[in-house]
This record gives C-alpha cells, structure tokens and sequence, in this order.
C-alpha cells in the first residue's frame, strides 16, 4: 500500500509536523509556533496548524492527494468538545484523508515508548503526566495550563522571580539565585523585574526560559533554587504516581517516559525528578524518548488505519537510581555536601525537612484512621504503646513521657519501649535493635489485650527488635500501627494499619535521624494529640486536662480558665482553688453556674467532655 502519513504536536511552546512513510521513516519535519487555542486564539492556532502542514509536503515534496491519514496531537485537548471542534475543522481542511485528533501527551507517550503504553511525564513550557495501560485505559494529571503547572520551565522561572523580589525585599532569603536571574535578563536592580515580567514583550516562554539558569543554581548549592527544584521534581512524581494508581500499574513494570526539555536537556532536573519517581513508582523504567511527539502522532496516524509499526524496546537512562531502600540513598540535592558553606549546608537540610512535611501531609488519611482505632481503644481502658530503637526509640518515648503533664493521663495510658531500655536514652546502643527475641520478649511483658495499641516505629521498617515486640503484640491480639518510611516493609507486612510517610533519600545518606525521625516526631505529635483531643482532654484548644503542679503549670491554669470563661485572674484563681486544683471541674463549674461538686459530676456522666458536661442538664443525661 502506498502513501504517507502526518504526524502533528501541537504545543504551548512549538507546533511541528512530520511526514512518514510506510515503513515508519520520516521523511521531512517542519516546525512553527505554538498552536494552543488557550494561548493564542483558535484563529491563530487553526492557521498555524494548516501552515505547518503545508510547509511539511512542500518539504517532502508531496502533496494532501498522497497522505492516507493523519494524526493531530494538541496540547489543551482533554474533552470531548475541544477534541470535537479540532476533528471538525480538520475535516473541512483535509476531507479526504482518515483523521485522529489526540493529546499531545499520548504522542510523547508513544514516540518515546514505541507503543501507547506505561506513562509519560512531558515537563516543558508547562507539564502532564499521561498514561495508558494494557487494556487501553487512559488517565492523567497536570496539564492545567501554564498558569496553573507545577514542575514546568513555567512554574520553575515564576518561582524563581518571586523568590528573589521576596529576597529583595526582605521576605525571604537573598542568595546567589537573585544574580542569576539578574544576569540572565540583562537586569540591573531586583526591582526592575517587576516592570519586566509585566511587559508585553515578557512571554510565557521567556518565563520558562529561566529555568535551565535556577537548575543549574540548585546543582551549584543554592537552597533557594534547591528548594523551587525539589518542589517541582515532586510535583512531577506525585502526578506520574497518580497516574499509575489510576490506571493500575503500581504493581508491575511499565515504561515512563521522561519528556520535554527540562527533562531531555538539564540532567541534574532529571535526576532529581528520577530520584522521586523512584521512591513513590519502584517498578517504574524511566527511559529518554526514542522519537519525539510528532513522530508518536504519526505512528499513531498509521495505527488509525490499522498499520501499526512494529514496537521498540525500552532501554533505562543512564541515570536511574539504584534499587536500594529509599532512606539509605544518596541524595541527589545535597551531593558534593561536604564542600558547601555552612549556610548551604543548613539551608539544604531545610529544604529535605520541608520535603519530609509534605511526606506526611499525603499520610494524613491514615493518620487519622490511626487516630480514630486508638481512641475507640483508649476510651476502653486500653493502652498505646510505642515501640523503636534508636532515634525512632527515643522519639516514642519522648511522646509517651509528655502525655501525663500535658494531658494528665495515667502513667501506663501511654507508654514508650525503645530496644537497650531506659539507659538507651542517653548512651547509644545500636546493637540492641538487632535483638527481635529482646523486643518480643518485653512485648510479652505488658500482658497485651485487644484493647491495646501498639506503634512500632522504624524508618527502615525492618528493624528486628521492632518486629519482635509487633509480633508479641499481634500473639496477645493487640491492635498494630507501623509507622516507617520506606514501602512495602516488613514491619507494615506484620501490621493491622500502616503509616508510611516516604521523606526519600537524607541529607547524609542513612542518617535517619533527620528527615524520617522529624517526620516520625510529626507523626507521632498527631496521634497522641489527636486522640487526647478525641478523649475530651481538651475544650476549645485549651489543655483543660493539664495538671498544675509547678508555677509555670499554675499560670498556665488560670489564663485557661480565664480565656474560656472570660474572667479575671483573681475569679480564675478562686474558681481553680474551690476546685481542688482541677481545671476541668474549675471551668463547667464557672460556664454553668453550678457548684464544683455538681461540675464534677456532670463530668464524671459526659466522660470528662468539659463541653458536653456545659450542655448537659444538671443531673441529666449529655445534651
């Protein structure tokens, strides 16, 4: 069979056509401008997709009579009507050929795989992450516009902007970024990029067109380029991620195609985006293009008339991460640490801990399932145990001893087990948390119920006197929590519930005690918070449980009291002294008007709710 077939992507940057034979060679390329209608006008785009077209026969020295199909794959087509009114101009332009209009992201996908299927991530003027499956099913995320992208050229350079007028101005922190994008621009003053990014002449590409200068900052130390680098390689994950979970390709390997030019030509970017795929897609083959867009909307102009060229084999990039646990990596920003200022060095480890709290924002949902089973088995008489060895060890213990001053629980309400006991506190023994016959044994100790909560907490999640002690736990058929930071662990296989927040690789390789351990303390701040909170340990956002048993703690008490009654000091003093010291029993007493020996026992009926014992009737029941 005879004829040709031409492939077009249509960009927010450039609109280029290719014509190609049957047996897939390309035979001419032409490129104009960008041909998003969002962008530039419908006019505009329809003529500068007709021009491109034109000027690629002309080239291959072919005319429309010699083209069988076509396929024309835009950027801003996501629905049905825009792909519509696409189908139905091309159809008046070119009536005798067989058309298919795509979005650009699925002829990224296809040039750069050789077939329509894993995913591919297109980071250039702006983003998308699109992905097809086996079965043929279709998901996406980003691709919302220039404007609204994260981890695009775009979104890079504003960022970059409006980190250094915040710098300028005080806001933030001046660094070498702010004469970089000073030198890029020709620019003088941090002020005259107000006037400049406000001109007409100041494009979107010539926003983006900073990017390339705020990696290479990040790649030289700066933490504030850092910082705009991680955010955006994170974006990028976070949207292949969530496009593989919507088309389910979590669980086996697929081909991810790192598109566009802030991932095909600034390699440090790309690692960095490499480094969290990796944490967040393990099973993920990253892999550079093998074509580009156009030469994927012609195979797949090919594919419409049922000639479907024969598929290409998927080779990894250079730079993929290893496959090691993802805290025990080398961390791409903080690489050559050793020779950086002390203010690098500070200001890159600000940035991982900012990196390690959005890591537990994506875990809030099972924070709060977390939450919930441990309050229902509290409010039983049940106990939460926290269990570690090293930091992870200190950190629950840590948690455990504040819960009595703050929320006047019981000694044993909850309590904190760390692998080498009490004397592991202070003076480190790290052979102690190899012993998993050690941690089942003090597990064992605790006569466990179903009642009780147990929290092995480990950033590995595979630490064995942890595992040890959830053992133990699960044999008495006590409730299991892991909180660790890595996927798919040991400790989380043992485990009831899993809390996984994945700070990836640390400032200093292996160092745990950093990212994963101040995600740990966040994450284990929330759960004995919370769940005092659920338990009616606190009315407003007052500590109202609190026991004043030092001056700072007495003071403490009377503003308590003061705050939510609106009384002075000296009502709050006689109102807390009648009261025998008890907060709780100071402010119903107060709020109602009745006695503090009735206060007590409204509260005693509402379980010690402070508002609940508020609305009840006296002697009733809770309102």
């Amino acid at each position: 069979m005879a004829g040709y077939a031409i492939g077009v992507d249509g960009g927010g940057t450039k609109t280029e056509a290719v014509v190609m034979d049957w047996e897939g060679r390309v035979r001419a390329r032409a490129r104009g401008p960008s041909c998003n209608p969002y962008h530039v006008g419908w006019d505009t785009a329809t003529h500068r997709v007709a021009a491109v077209v034109d000027e690629v026969l002309q080239k291959a020295h072919l005319t429309i009579t010699d083209v069988i199909t076509a396929t024309l794959a835009l950027a801003g087509v996501h629905r049905d009507p825009e792909r519509e009114a696409w189908r139905r101009w091309a159809r008046r332009q070119w009536p005798t050929i067989a058309l298919r209009v795509e979005n650009d992201a699925l002829a990224a996908l296809v040039g750069g795989a050789g077939s329509p299927y894993g995913i591919v991530i297109v980071a250039g003027t702006g983003m998308i992450a699109y992905g097809v499956n086996a079965a043929g099913h279709h998901a996406r995320a980003g691709g919302w516009g220039y404007r609204l992208d994260r981890g695009s050229g775009y979104a890079l350079g504003e960022a970059a902007v409006r980190a250094v007028l915040a710098g300028a101005e005080g806001m933030d922190l001046c660094t070498r970024l702010q004469q970089v994008v000073l030198n890029a621009l020709g620019l003088d003053t941090p002020e005259a990029l107000i006037p400049w990014f406000h001109h007409p002449n100041t494009t979107v590409d010539t926003i983006a067109a900073l990017a390339p200068h705020v990696v290479r900052a990040a790649e030289a130390g700066d933490p504030v380029a850092a910082g705009i680098v991680a955010e955006g390689a994170d974006a990028l994950a976070q949207a292949a991620t969530q496009v593989a979970e919507k088309i389910g390709l979590t669980a086996e390997q697929f081909p991810l195609v790192l598109s566009g030019g802030l991932l095909t030509h600034l390699p440090f970017y790309r690692e960095v985006v490499l480094q969290a795929l990796h944490l967040h897609l393990p099973t993920a083959q990253p892999t550079l293009p093998q074509a580009d867009a156009a030469v994927g909307a012609a195979w797949l102009a090919w594919d419409h008339v049922g000639h479907t060229l024969a598929k290409r084999p998927v080779a990894q990039p250079d730079d993929s991460p290893c496959s090691t646990w993802s805290t025990e990596e080398p961390n791409v920003l903080s690489r050559d640490l050793d020779t950086r200022s002390a203010f690098e060095i500070v200001g890159i480890m600000h940035v991982e801990d900012y990196r390690a709290v959005s890591a537990v924002r994506r875990t809030l949902p099972a924070i709060a399932a977390a939450v919930e089973a441990i309050t229902s088995r509290l409010a039983r008489g049940g106990r939460l145990i926290y269990v570690g060895a090293g930091t992870s060890g200190r950190l629950g213990v840590l948690d455990a001893s504040e819960c009595p001053p703050t929320f006047n629980t019981p000694p044993d309400m909850v309590v904190g087990l760390m692998a080498g006991g009490g004397d592991a506190f202070q003076h480190a023994n790290e052979a102690a948390e190899d012993d998993e016959a050690a941690g089942y044994q003090a597990a064992m100790g605790l006569d466990l119920n179903a009642q009780d909560v147990m929290v092995g907490v480990s950033a590995s999640g595979r630490t064995p006197y942890v595992i040890g002690a959830m053992k133990a736990a699960r044999h008495q058929g006590a409730f299991t929590i892991a909180l660790v930071c890595n996927r798919d662990t040991p400790l989380s296989r043992l485990a009831d519930h899993t809390i996984a927040p994945l700070v990836g690789p640390e400032v200093i390789a292996g160092s745990t005690r950093l990212k994963a351990g101040t995600a740990q303390k966040l994450i284990l701040n929330m759960l004995s918070t919370a769940t005092m909170v659920r338990l009616g340990k606190v009315y407003d956002n007052l500590m109202v449980d609190v026991r004043p048993e030092n001056r700072k703690l007495q003071k403490r008490a009377r503003y308590i009291i003061m705050r939510a009654c609106r009384v002075d000091e000296e009502t709050a003093a006689t109102a807390l002294r009648r009261s025998g010291g008890n907060v709780k029993v100071a402010l119903v007493s107060l709020l109602t008007g009745c006695s503090p020996e009735e206060a007590r026992q409204r509260l005693n009926m509402c379980h010690g709710r402070v508002r609940d014992a508020v609305r009840a009737q006296g002697g009733g029941t809770a309102a």
